[in-house]
């Protein structure tokens, strides 16, 4: 669900700066006084990241990239701490989490990181000793999302998806696409967690011999074209994906209704961790510096990774409505754990196909 670009992980040396003659004389290069190692991923980030980091002049970088996804670097830190040579890594949440769990993350405040002051505290990640870990730089978000052209009532709880007057127009994607967040969404309101599905089993069953369910959805194309053709009315989708969608049709987005409701959003970020023992200072000095409202908006507009953390960036019109503060946070967003979802996808497929596909 959130896909990263990621390339051959290459590790580069920090070069020299040269002052030339004429420097001396009033051409002189701006030169660097503090120099940090940061592994970011590749692609689309790196370019943009390295655009950004080339308007200030405080903090030289020695870029690495990831090799594969989040996760492959950690192997390598574990084997190496605690000289892993890293000051500044990208990661997301379930890395975040296991670095809290490990004990690696230098303590972000905000005398360290100011602009952290304007993200939302929900997306901050916190260490057995309340220390937090990681440094948001931009966001994503997974909702229900309907056509209000097609739909032929207003929804406003998850029990309207068994109303007779919505047969066939809901598309549900299977439990291995999207983390099966929409099966989570069904827990949680039942009284379960993604570690207790069984509520969400019993409503699944339930709905599944409702005829409600049009289409069973096996990609992200599956859903966007079975919205747009009509299909079906009442899709679980990303915050880009309602964008395009936005672009052609009306849509009313589930995204910041009262818990009550069933509805949860679902918030995923990428960032930062200062890892100890390195250059700690510097990697904090040039995060609280990507991390401002008119550099953070610049970063994830340009990478295309999500909306900026940072709740003062200027942003599309578009994109407004996936902007949540922290009220929204509180009210209807819900941070599942991620590393315990990516274990258990063949095991709920392997349910859904026995005990839900025959009712369908």
């Amino acid at each position: 669900m959130f896909t990263l670009s990621r390339r051959q992980f290459a590790k580069t040396a920090a070069s020299a700066a040269l002052l030339s003659t004429a420097g001396l004389f009033g051409n002189r290069r701006a030169v660097a006084t503090e120099a940090i190692t940061s592994v970011e991923w590749g692609g689309k980030y790196l370019e943009v990241i390295k655009t950004l980091a080339a308007k200030q002049s405080d903090v030289d970088i020695n870029w690495q990239i990831h090799a594969g996804g989040a996760m492959v670097i950690m192997s390598k830190i574990k084997a190496t701490w605690p000289n892993a040579g890293i000051d500044l890594l990208t990661g997301w949440d379930p890395s975040f989490q296991m670095i809290a769990a490990e004990g690696w993350a230098e303590p972000v405040t905000l005398e360290k990181v100011p602009n952290l002051a304007d993200v939302p505290q929900k997306l901050l990640i916190k260490d057995a000793a309340g220390n937090i870990v990681n440094i948001p730089r931009a966001v994503g978000s997974a909702f229900w999302v309907y056509r209000e052209d097609t739909t032929p009532f207003q929804i406003t709880k998850v029990e309207d998806f068994l109303d007779p007057r919505l047969k066939g127009k809901i598309c549900w994607s299977v439990p291995s696409l999207g983390s099966n967040l929409n099966m989570v969404m069904l827990a949680l309101h039942k009284g379960g967690d993604e570690k207790n599905l069984e509520p969400a089993w019993d409503f699944m069953k339930e709905l599944a011999r409702s005829g409600n369910i049009g289409r069973v959805a096996n990609s992200d194309q599956d859903v966007t074209t079975s919205i747009s053709t009509g299909e079906t009315s009442i899709i679980f989708a990303t915050s880009y994906a309602s964008i395009d969608l936005s672009r052609n049709f009306k849509l009313k987005y589930l995204n910041k209704m009262n818990a009550a409701s069933g509805f949860r959003t679902f918030v995923y970020h990428e960032g930062w961790s200062v890892l100890k023992g390195g250059n700690t200072k510097a990697a904090f000095k040039f995060a609280n510096f990507v991390l401002s409202p008119e550099n953070d908006a610049y970063f994830a507009q340009q990478s295309g990774s999500g909306l900026p953390a940072n709740v003062k960036s200027k942003i599309a019109a578009e994109m407004a409505p996936f902007m949540l503060t922290n009220e929204d946070m509180e009210r209807s967003v819900y941070i599942p754990d991620w590393s315990y979802l990516s274990t258990q996808s063949s095991a709920w497929m392997q349910r859904w196909e026995q005990e839900i596909v025959p009712l369908l």
